[in-house]
């Protein structure tokens, strides 16, 4: 099953929604955009942990489950 993330899952102001084959391949998309939009250079374990937990199971062809960001 595809993965799903999007920044306002943790709370964050920003309309960023990743979809990817895996885990990993999210994780990487999401560090990318961290470090690009937000300016991030690294993520605390915490952060990190927070990021896995907000990943969620969908369907990369399905509904708005698109790459995106509108910060």
């Amino acid at each position: 099953m595809d993965k799903t993330f999007s920044c306002r899952d943790l709370g964050v102001d920003c309309d960023y929604t990743v979809c990817a084959r895996t885990e990993e391949e999210v994780l990487k998309q999401v560090a990318d955009h961290a470090q690009s939009v937000h300016e991030m250079k690294g993520f605390s374990d915490e952060l990190y942990e927070k990021m896995k937990s907000a990943i969620q199971d969908g369907d990369c062809e399905s509904e708005a489950c698109f790459e995106s960001c509108c910060c």
